[in-house]
């Protein structure tokens, strides 16, 4: 496989909406008061700079224009109305203190959580194959959110899981 093809693959629309998603996230864990409107414009603000990598991964600016949009904003506004709700589903799974919890890491569960939940067209695999790349490439413990996801899909789909 070319370098071309595993960077496409690696960057789908809905992969991007993901990670965007997990950014806007990640900004939500820095400032609890923010709501949609102020991180989608304080990412919009981000994106501006059409050639600059963004710090930390390897995702570019322009990368936005290709993102899922629709995906995009019903991962971020879903995990920002329901966060409590999601705390409580996979905080039972979480071994310590979810505030010791890297903010990383419960961005990626936040969003892996909610898509277990709601994106029911999505096969449970495929989102935790998604929330352990995510952790991957932002440098996370993708054994930890790997785990705790798996028991969260076993306990939202427990059909699904048994195949």
């Amino acid at each position: 496989m070319s370098e071309k093809s595993i960077r496409n693959a690696a960057h789908s629309p809905r992969h991007l909406a993901r990670v965007f998603a997990l950014l806007g996230l990640y900004q939500w864990l820095s400032d609890p008061t923010q709501d949609f409107a102020s991180i989608d414009a304080h990412l919009s603000g981000l994106l501006e700079d059409e050639g600059e990598q963004l710090e930390g991964c390897a995702i570019r600016p322009t990368d936005f224009k290709v993102a899922d949009k629709a995906f995009f904003t019903s991962l971020l506004s879903g995990v920002l109305d329901e966060s409590n709700d999601l705390l409580a589903t996979f905080g039972e799974f979480v071994d310590r203190d979810v505030a010791h919890v890297s903010m990383v890491e419960r961005a990626i569960l936040f969003l892996g959580t909610y898509e277990l939940k709601h994106c029911t067209e999505t096969p449970w695999r495929v989102i935790i194959n998604e929330t352990v790349e995510l952790a991957k490439e932002f440098g996370s413990g993708y054994r930890f959110t790997n785990g705790v996801l798996d028991r969260v899909a076993h306990k939202l789909r427990p059909e699904e899981c048994k195949r």
